[in-house]
């Protein structure tokens, strides 16, 4: 480990002390978060802009085909930014650093975008679907490790928020343009072309990005961390002192290790938790948030609804409420109050949504009254603005909190591999079809009320609280083995009791087992 002590700052002791420039530098960073959003939000009214439907050959209306189209072309999105995701994190933010991988991502980003904008046939728009997916499953990884790692510690909460919130506000512009060009003849082209203005921006940007100093202490470039540190904190004694911590940090992760793939799947304790951490990833976006995002468009085409209210109300919503969730009330109310409450409010908006729906469709005309529709919409609005408080943020704040140590690479991989592989592929599939299919509108909103029902149980019985715990805490909350300890580690949640004790001094979060209770 280099002597930091010897090592001359640039920026003189008490000079500034704001960290202006590392919060400039994070909401710059924090500007990727917006690639993750718009790609996801802008083909929703793609698909029914009547220029692009010309030109890939679809009919007016959707049907079992066309559906598969969509679906595929959700999806090519979806599953490449999951692999890359799980891989970048590894083999290229780690072992690289967090600055050329977000130069990567963001290249690949507007790349994609230029291909997607120029597709004259389906493989060719999911071609760049493909292309861009991997740059969002680049910058995904490394743009939230970046602002972490660089953000003032009071203020790092509100700074990885602005990230999360930058995906909701990307949605909203994606909406907001798409109505102003949805019946132009290049329409389409225009809204898929952005993704390259927004990717060249963002990479000219990032060539005066400085590399994080958790990176640069990582790669035994003491001198540089420091330098970095001064310039970030505008403080060289607090830089000295910060790097001393995260070189200390770094060295117990080296003592620790890094667990073996075969030991998450055959230690009961890894196994738990991280299914636990996988469960609420898939059950994030099982619950009909991307049906919301990538479908809503289709789906209010179908109710007969139509104009800019419906289509960009419901995105205003989930931008508030991701902001509210986020900035106000997480380190207040806690994780599990808001999971609970946001996930009964889901259930009941999609069951309501969808019973009107389908009581007050026509057979005669395939319409709904427009009393119906504003009562649908609204329970939209409603549902978006829950999970934007809730699981919008929270799903991903929650894994990261209680992933141990050892092991919490490879199980935040597996999470985030969960939640862009099976949740996101499965929901992209099967909405369109739903939608084309005899269960329409309403069957499809009544679907996802019915999955928020099951997702009910398994907040309150298998998400502790977290807030406020420090890791050590924490992972004594999920320590249990077989069906002895899953009855209690339930009961403890329900009577909003830990149920577990302590960690034993030395331990790394270890805590005695009980008798009977299964070695791990």
């Amino acid at each position: 480990m280099a002597d930091v002590s010897v090592v001359e700052s640039p920026v003189k002791a008490g000079k500034s002390g704001s960290g202006a420039y590392a919060v400039g530098i994070c909401a710059f960073v924090a500007f990727t978060g917006f690639f993750h959003g718009y790609d996801n939000g802008v083909v929703n009214d793609v698909f029914t802009m009547p220029s692009f439907r010309s030109m890939m050959g679809w009919p007016k209306e959707d049907n079992a085909e066309v559906a598969f189209w969509e679906g595929l072309t959700v999806n090519g999105f979806n599953a490449a930014a999951a692999i890359a995701a799980v891989l970048a994190g590894h083999l290229l933010v780690d072992r690289h650093g967090r600055k050329p991988a977000l130069l990567m991502g963001t290249l690949l980003f507007a790349l994609g975008g230029a291909v997607q904008a120029s597709a004259l046939h389906e493989w060719m728009l999911i071609l760049g679907r493909v292309v861009a997916g991997v740059g969002v499953g680049i910058t995904s990884s490394a743009g939230p490790a970046f602002i972490s790692e660089v953000a003032p510690h009071r203020i790092r909460g509100m700074l990885v928020g602005i990230y999360q919130n930058n995906v909701c506000l990307a949605i909203v512009l994606a909406a907001l343009l798409n109505y102003f060009v949805h019946d132009l003849g290049y329409g389409w082209r225009i809204s898929l072309g952005l993704q390259v203005l927004m990717g060249a921006a963002v990479l000219l940007g990032l060539f005066f990005v400085c590399e994080t100093p958790r990176y640069l202490a990582s790669a035994d470039r003491a001198g540089e961390a420091l330098h970095t540190l001064t310039r970030l904190r505008g403080d060289a004694a607090q830089a000295q002192d910060e790097l001393q911590e995260v070189q200390r940090e770094i060295a117990e992760e080296k003592q620790t290790g890094e667990a073996a793939w075969s030991e998450i799947f055959t230690t009961p304790f890894f196994r738990n938790v991280v299914l636990i951490g996988c469960l609420v990833q898939f059950f994030q976006i099982m619950t009909g948030i991307n049906a919301m995002v990538s479908f809503s468009g289709t789906l209010f085409k179908a109710l007969g609804i139509s104009g800019i209210g419906p289509s960009l109300i419901p995105f205003v919503s989930f931008t508030i409420g991701n902001a509210v969730g986020s900035f106000m009330l997480v380190d207040r109310v806690g994780r599990r109050v808001l999971l609970l409450f946001g996930m009964i409010t889901m259930c009941l908006t999609m069951l309501v949504g969808g019973s009107i729906a389908l009581l007050a469709h026509d057979p005669v005309s395939d319409t709904i009254n427009e009393t119906a529709g504003v009562v649908i919409v609204t329970m939209i609005v409603i549902y978006m603005f829950a999970f934007g408080i809730s699981w919008g943020f929270g799903a991903w704040l929650y894994i990261s909190e209680i992933m141990p140590l050892r092991v919490r690479g490879k199980a935040v991989g597996l999470c985030t591999a969960m939640n862009w592989g099976p949740a996101n592929v499965l929901s992209a599939f099967l909405t369109p079809q739903m939608i084309s299919s005899s269960m329409g509108p309403g069957g499809t909103l009544l679907f996802f009320g019915c999955v928020c029902l099951i997702v009910i149980p398994f907040t309150a019985t298998c998400l502790p609280e977290t807030k406020g715990k420090t890791l050590e805490e924490v992972v004594p909350l999920f320590r249990f083995a077989g069906a002895a300890g899953f009855r209690r580690f339930v009961k403890g949640n329900l009577k909003g009791g830990l149920g577990y004790v302590e960690p034993a001094p030395g331990l790394s979060g270890a805590v005695p087992m009980e008798a009977g209770e299964e070695k791990i």
